[in-house]
């Protein structure tokens, strides 16, 4: 198999890999979801952690290893070679996102498990720590402002189907605004986020990379981030 091939290949499965997989266990909630007319529990939300960690290292590894053997077949790049430059420049490349953002979402996890205990659980429901992890395991930065900012339209979306479904389907009398719980959010968010991770670091969608990567605020931020 030729070195660009396979250096395609490597592209491939180490920008494909966190979308599609995110995806499929996305999925797998949303059909729970449907089934049991309920957010999934912790225990589904762990399992699709956990398929999520494992998958970003298996994507690591063969990604690092096959980077080592490019470098050793190409006359080019042998010069590099060098145990610690190896070392740091697959860490650098391969593992350092993808680290900081299991620890910003463990963090991100018990501060919120801790300020709910401290107020009697008044702010969250079981469920929301764990799926907030996920969103921003499915996310790292900075892909991680898109699932924040996923994460303000879609509670405006539903409040705006909730006040209409309220006051103008069912014609109540007295017109009232009810806040939507946080909970029905994660999930449409992180689709959302997901979504645009998909298409800006893949080319299945081309004229819908193109039209995201013309919006000036997306341009600006991955410009500064040096990802296009």
């Amino acid at each position: 198999m030729s070195a660009n091939l396979l250096g395609t290949l490597n592209n491939i499965v180490y920008y494909f890999a966190n979308p599609v997989i995110g995806f499929l266990t996305l999925t797998g909630l949303v059909v729970i979801w449907c089934k049991t007319k309920a957010i999934p529990s912790p225990k589904y939300i762990k399992l699709a952690i956990l398929i999520n960690v494992i998958s970003n290292i298996l994507r690591s590894v063969y990604s690092t290893i096959l980077n080592y053997y490019l470098w050793t077949t190409n006359p080019a790049t042998q010069h590099l070679l060098k145990f610690d430059y190896v070392l740091k420049f697959s860490f650098n490349t391969y593992w350092l996102v993808t680290l900081v953002t299991w620890i910003f979402a463990f963090l991100f996890f018990k501060i919120l498990i801790f300020a709910n205990k401290k107020f009697d659980n008044r702010f969250f429901y079981d469920e929301e720590p764990y799926l907030i992890a996920l969103g921003i395991i499915l996310n790292p930065w900075p892909m991680l402002i898109f699932f924040i900012i996923a994460c303000l339209i879609c509670l405006l979306v539903l409040q705006i189907i909730n006040f209409i479904r309220k006051n103008l389907i069912f014609k109540q009398q007295k017109i009232t605004l009810e806040r939507m719980a946080f909970i029905n959010i994660w999930i449409p968010a992180m689709f959302v986020a997901t979504a645009i991770y998909f298409v800006l670091f893949t080319n299945v969608f081309p004229w819908l990379k193109i039209w995201l990567l013309n919006l000036p605020f997306i341009d600006q931020l991955l410009t500064q981030f040096y990802l296009f």
